[in-house]
């Protein structure tokens, strides 16, 4: 066997490709797991726990990361790598690329992942920081270049009364928390985007297809789907008020769908009712409980 390793999705084009063709098996390898961050914490007799979720919420789970242990040291690794990706995948391959304007924007792009995306806001914070102009064409050409390099994942959105997926990209996910953290000196853990996009990424890994569903009253974070069947999840922080529990689990209500449907906090109560299950995330991502789909 042979084995070929790049950082891109274009990796196996052109030539390539056609000696290839037939002759292949393609697998994507993502950042680890915050499950795969406790293996090598175990392996390596470090200490590790449940509260080591916010570790991997600031930082991710970029293998190479786990060398350093003073936060300077990981900051400046993630940034080298940020750029390492920026210059070999994106800048190479495109010899009159303006890389400082692609940097801002894909910076702003990471720092709002999980946020409905609007390309008039990323012309507006644009204009406003340098008093220049950016096209819409321009923006697009950049998120394209992000897709492919690996930096985010675009996700659609789901009608979930229609059942079928519509057109426009509607958020997009940072692939690794580390990258969402490099140009900000703090971070809001309760800022719930964070999980989401832990989520996200973790039901890539473990092989859904994954929108963000649409309802009439409004939606729902995610739509989990894997062979032909389904479920439906919202994700918080903290269920800690009785008009954050309202939120999250009336977000179901208009779903006439009988599939399961699963609230997803750092909550260690129970706190299901209702018929809709709610899972601790930390038990979640270390496969203690699952999700069940139909």
């Amino acid at each position: 066997s042979v084995f070929v390793t790049g950082s891109n999705s274009t990796l196996l084009s052109g030539e390539l490709a056609s000696l290839l063709t037939g002759r292949t098996v393609e697998f994507e390898i993502m950042p680890f797991s915050f499950l795969e961050m406790k293996e090598y914490f175990e392996k390596n007799n470090r200490r590790f726990s449940d509260d080591s979720i916010y570790d991997y919420i600031k930082w991710g789970g970029f293998p190479m990361r786990f060398d350093f242990n003073r936060e300077a040291d990981i900051r400046r690794y993630l940034i080298t790598l940020y750029d390492g990706i920026i210059q070999k995948d994106i800048v190479k391959k495109n010899s009159r690329f303006d890389k400082k304007t692609f940097v801002e924007i894909s910076l702003y792009i990471l720092a709002n992942a999980g946020h409905e995306f609007s390309v008039e806001n990323v012309i507006n914070y644009y204009k406003s920081n340098t008093k220049k102009t950016i096209t819409r064409q321009t923006i697009n050409n950049y998120l394209d270049k992000m897709q492919k390099a690996y930096l985010v994942h675009a996700v659609k959105k789901f009608n979930i009364s229609g059942k079928s997926a519509l057109k426009a990209n509607e958020k997009y996910y940072a692939v690794d928390m580390g990258l969402r953290i490099i140009n900000t000196n703090t971070i809001n853990f309760e800022d719930t985007f964070f999980l989401e996009n832990i989520i996200y990424n973790e039901l890539l890994m473990r092989g859904y297809t994954v929108f963000t569903g649409k309802t009439y009253k409004g939606e729902v974070d995610f739509v989990a789907i894997q062979n032909g069947k389904k479920c439906f999840i919202q994700v918080s922080y903290l269920l800690a008020s009785q008009s954050t529990i309202e939120r999250e689990f009336s977000a179901f209500a208009p779903i006439s769908d009988a599939s399961p449907k699963y609230v997803l906090s750092l909550d260690k109560i129970d706190m299901s009712r209702d018929g809709i299950a709610h899972i601790n995330i930390v038990d979640f991502l270390l496969r203690r409980r699952d999700l069940v789909l139909s």
